[in-house]
Order: C-alpha cells, then sequence, then structure tokens
C-alpha cells in the first residue's frame, strides 16, 4: 500500500511538472510558470535516483513530457493526426532520455543533478537545431517569447540564454524547499535572497537596454499584403492559381503610391512550380514582370514554388521526378526576390528548415526511398530540397540587404542569425500560418517573430496569409499587425539598420559548449560505470 501512495505521489509531481511546462506554450500569458515547472520532476528524481528499478525516472520524466508536448502542440493534430502524433511521441520520448541520461551520470558521479542537467539539456536543445527530426518549438527559452521588455539580452545569448536562466532558478527554488524542510522558516532568508536576486537581475538588466535602446538608420516605406486564402480548401486547388495571382497584383495596385519602396506577399504566393533557370516559362512569372512595368522602383518579395531540373546522373536525395517530361528535378519552397529595374534578375531563397514528415521525410538522404511517403498537408504533399545557393537578397547597387526567413525557419534562431549581413537591411518573414486553423499553434509561431528581431537587431515585416502579419521593431515591439484570418493590407516604416549582434557573430555559442561538454560528462560516466561492474568481484559458487 505504502508503495501504491509513494507511486502516485510521483505521477502527480510528474503530471504537474508537464502541466506547469505545457501551460506557457498553450497561454502564453503564463509564461512565467517555467520558473517553477521543473521543480515537481526535479523532486521525483530526488526520489527515484536510487531506486531499484533504474528506469523509474524515464517513466516518470516521460509522463512529464507527454503532458507537455500534448499541452504545448496539439495542434498539429488540426493539420495531420498521424505526423502530430508521431512528433509528440518522438519528442517525449527524446526529453525523457534526456533527463534519465542526466540522472544516470548524478548517480554514477555522485554529484549535485544540476551540473549535468544543465550542460546536457542545454546541449540537447542545440542539438535539436539540426538534425532531421529536429522539433526546437519546446526549447526552454521559447517560453519568454511574449515578455521582449524581460529578455532584450537575448542579442548576446539568444534562446539559450533564457534556457540557462529558467533551469538556474528552478534549481534555486528547489533549493529553498529543501531548506525549509531541513532547517525551517528562519534558515530561507540567505538561499530565498539568492533567488529572487538571479531572477530579478537579468530583469533589470533587460529594462536598461530596453529604455536605453534607441530606434536608427533610416527609414524605407513598405506594403505587404495578406491574401487569407485556406490552405485546406482554396489555396492549393489548381482551377484558383490564376485568380489569387490576379487578385494579388490587384490589390498591390491599388495600394501602391509613389513613396511605396517594397511589396511584400506571403508564401508560397505562386503555387505553380518556377523554373528557376528559365522563370519567364511561367506565366506567373511573366505576370509578375507585367505588373513591374507599371511600378519600376519598386521591390518584391513573396513566396513561390520553383524547381531546378537535374541534369546529370547524380540525383540528389528526395529529388522529384516529372513523368511527363521526364526528368528529376529538385523542389523548393522558395522566397522570390524582384529588385527594381528591367534588366534585374531574380533571386531566390530556397527554405532548408523544413518541417520532419510534411516537408521533408527524415533521413531521406539515407534511405532514399522515404522520400515518396512524406505525409499530406491541406492537400499539397512532397519532399523539397534542402540545397541553398543564396542565404540573403541584395540590391542591385548592394546598399540594402534583406535577410529572408520561411514560415518554420523562424524557430531556428542560430540558423537566421548566422545568415545576418553586416550591410544595412532588415529581416522579412513570409508565411503560411492557416495550417492549425485558430489554436495556438499560429499565435505561438507569431511569437517567435520578436525573438528573431531581439537576437539580430534589425526590424522585422512578417507577411502571413492566413496568420498574423506584422512589423515589428528591433527590440521587438510590435509596430501594426493585421488582424487573424482575414483578407488586409499592412502599410508603414521600418528602419535600415546595420552591424551584427554579439549572438549573430558567434551563434549558439551556450549550446555548443553545453554539447560538447555533455558528450564528455556522459563518455566519463559511462567510463566510472563501466570500470566499476568490472572491479566487482566474482563470488565462487557453493
Amino acid at each position: 500500500m505504502q508503495l501504491t501512495l509513494k507511486v502516485r505521489k510521483n505521477i502527480f509531481l510528474a503530471l504537474t511538472s508537464g502541466l506547469l511546462l505545457g501551460l506557457p506554450w498553450s497561454v502564453s500569458a503564463l509564461f512565467f510558470l517555467v520558473f517553477i515547472a521543473w521543480v515537481p520532476l526535479l523532486l521525483v528524481e530526488e526520489e527515484t535516483r536510487d531506486h531499484a528499478n533504474p528506469y523509474a525516472i524515464f517513466n516518470y520524466a516521460f509522463v512529464s513530457f507527454l503532458l507537455w508536448n500534448i499541452l504545448g502542440t496539439w495542434w498539429i493534430t488540426r493539420a495531420q493526426f498521424v505526423g502530430a502524433i508521431l512528433i509528440i511521441l518522438v519528442n517525449s520520448l527524446l526529453q525523457a532520455f534526456i533527463f534519465w541520461v542526466a540522472s544516470r551520470i548524478r548517480t554514477i558521479l555522485r554529484i549535485p543533478l544540476l551540473f549535468p542537467f544543465l550542460l546536457i539539456w542545454m546541449g540537447y536543445e542545440h542539438f535539436d537545431l539540426s538534425w532531421d527530426l529536429a522539433w526546437p518549438w519546446l526549447n526552454l527559452g521559447n517560453a519568454l517569447a511574449t515578455a521582449p521588455e524581460l529578455i532584450q539580452w537575448y542579442e548576446f545569448t539568444g534562446v539559450r540564454g533564457g534556457t540557462l536562466w529558467i533551469i538556474l532558478t528552478n534549481f534555486a527554488l528547489l533549493r529553498v524547499y529543501y531548506t525549509y524542510r531541513r532547517k525551517g522558516q528562519g534558515s530561507i532568508v540567505p538561499v530565498g535572497a539568492a533567488t529572487l536576486m538571479l531572477l530579478l537581475i537579468p530583469i533589470f538588466g533587460s529594462y536598461l537596454i530596453f529604455q536605453n535602446f534607441e530606434e536608427e538608420g533610416e527609414t524605407v516605406n513598405i506594403a505587404l499584403i495578406q491574401p487569407n486564402l485556406d490552405p485546406y480548401t482554396v489555396k492549393f486547388d489548381p482551377e484558383n492559381y490564376a485568380q489569387h495571382v490576379e487578385e494579388f497584383f490587384r490589390t498591390a495596385d491599388a495600394i501602391i503610391d509613389d513613396e511605396t519602396q517594397y511589396l511584400f506577399g506571403p508564401e508560397t504566393l505562386i503555387v505553380e512550380q518556377i523554373d528557376e533557370r528559365d522563370p519567364t516559362a511561367s506565366i506567373y512569372y511573366r505576370n509578375l514582370l507585367e505588373f513591374r512595368k507599371k511600378h519600376p522602383k519598386l521591390n518584391i518579395l513573396l513566396g513561390v514554388h520553383s524547381y531546378q531540373k537535374i541534369n546529370n546522373e547524380d540525383i540528389p536525395p528526395g529529388s522529384r521526378f516529372n513523368r511527363e517530361k521526364n526528368f528529376y528535378y529538385e523542389a523548393f519552397n522558395t522566397a522570390l526576390f524582384l529588385p527594381p529595374g528591367s534588366e534585374s534578375a531574380p533571386q531566390f531563397y530556397h527554405k532548408t528548415k523544413l518541417v520532419p514528415l510534411f516537408e521533408r521525410m527524415p533521413f531521406v538522404q539515407y534511405l532514399g526511398f522515404l522520400g515518396k511517403y512524406s505525409l499530406e498537408l491541406g492537400g499539397y504533399t512532397g519532399t523539397y530540397s534542402l540545397r541553398q545557393e543564396s542565404t540573403t537578397f541584395v540590391l542591385p547597387d548592394t546598399s540594402i540587404t534583406i535577410l529572408p526567413i520561411v514560415c518554420f525557419e523562424s524557430i531556428f534562431g542560430p540558423y537566421c542569425s548566422r545568415n545576418l549581413p553586416k550591410e544595412k537591411g532588415f529581416i522579412c518573414m513570409i508565411t503560411n500560418d492557416g495550417w492549425w486553423k485558430n489554436t495556438p499553434g499560429y499565435l505561438h509561431h507569431f511569437n517567435f517573430s520578436p525573438l528573431r528581431a531581439i537576437e539580430n537587431r534589425r526590424d522585422f515585416v512578417r507577411v502571413a496569409n492566413t496568420g498574423i502579419s506584422a512589423l515589428i521593431n528591433a527590440r521587438g515591439m510590435i509596430i501594426a499587425k493585421t488582424p487573424w484570418w482575414g483578407k488586409t493590407i499592412l502599410k508603414g516604416k521600418i528602419h535600415l539598420r546595420r552591424g551584427q549582434t554579439f549572438f549573430a557573430r558567434h551563434g549558439d555559442y551556450l549550446g555548443r559548449i553545453s554539447l560538447v561538454s555533455g558528450i564528455f560528462l556522459i563518455l566519463y560516466g559511462g567510463i566510472r560505470k563501466l570500470k566499476k561492474s568490472r572491479d566487482i568481484p566474482i563470488r565462487p559458487l557453493k
């Protein structure tokens, strides 16, 4: 009976951690819960680390992280139920494994849990940016996205700095609890004061940066169009392609004036694929050229589907085959930039951070046959190529550069910052957030945009098909935004800032250091465990 009560208590604590971790991703205003969310699970770890079953803490952690993933990403089911279940299960199992490894290393080396957990978890978050099942949506530092005033120092640390802050605060609160339990209320004053300082110093520093930050740089006039095309019913219907493009340019004609310098359209505005080596073969690209003739000084950036034919026998993994014309080709989810001037050539940027299972099957480069099994999303299916030829858009006179981001890429802070040029310019993100319907999914995806603005200290133009379009300044504050699920336009001014932040120059250094240190710690713990097992004497049979 006693064992049953203890198990029930541990399950309750694990579920409490899962709830506290999941709520900030469901209700963004509850972001502060992450500063206490780990405490219940850490109590379970302390209770079970010497358990006869070495996998007990893995089981409890899985319960906790499964609830976290369900609360934080359940909305994926609105797009694809099977894919959602796979993503939730894989992510929960991986997180539970990471927590279990940290606990085992702590037990083997007989050191406080903080040291291995901090290094291994932050290393895992860094690793989760680069492998084929990358899903950094639930990286801890992302929970603070709706409080830009508190995280202005992300320009130095990126999101990983937020993860560090959250973990340290949770362990400090755990220390307060243990001190109170062992020594009573009066003894918690010193450790409580230290914990309070740990919580408040980053906030105070952020407010100082926020208040002293100055808007600088020349401004440019922009206009964007949010078409509001339902991806499940009309956007990807071939019968509607021509109508949608014509309506976009008709709207653009109505809103552009002599002062407008940039026009933006959302992700995959032109659905029918454009041959990048012969774009004029596409009637929709020719429509774009006709439109530019009427506005020769206008810079145009919008989303398209594009492709490149493969003219040799080396077929890249994930390539597609055109049965009608008998050739292989690489397909891309692309941002197209057309600078002013009739002689200006189009510039193409390929989305390379692709949604696992939907836009690219994981490990297709090793198991090529997987390419044909990508999951359908809103009537559109197929594996995209990862090949990238250009990371920025540059005006012909090289006076201004634009950092393009396509949809899912906005979650990958280090990737975006790595491409940030020193020259003056801004960031433009194109997206289509209608997949998730009216759920927390599109709201939290929107919240990543201020993070990228802060990390890079660039004004940010967000152009959505059915989500939220917005202008965001370099402090991460929203200048203007559109309503959800409405056809609308947005006009305004943005600053052209230059230079690179510390984070843009050095990348996710906290994650890299943690990953290398964590791997070393795991290897050292494994060697110690192996040596200890070999030193155990073998008793003779009686």
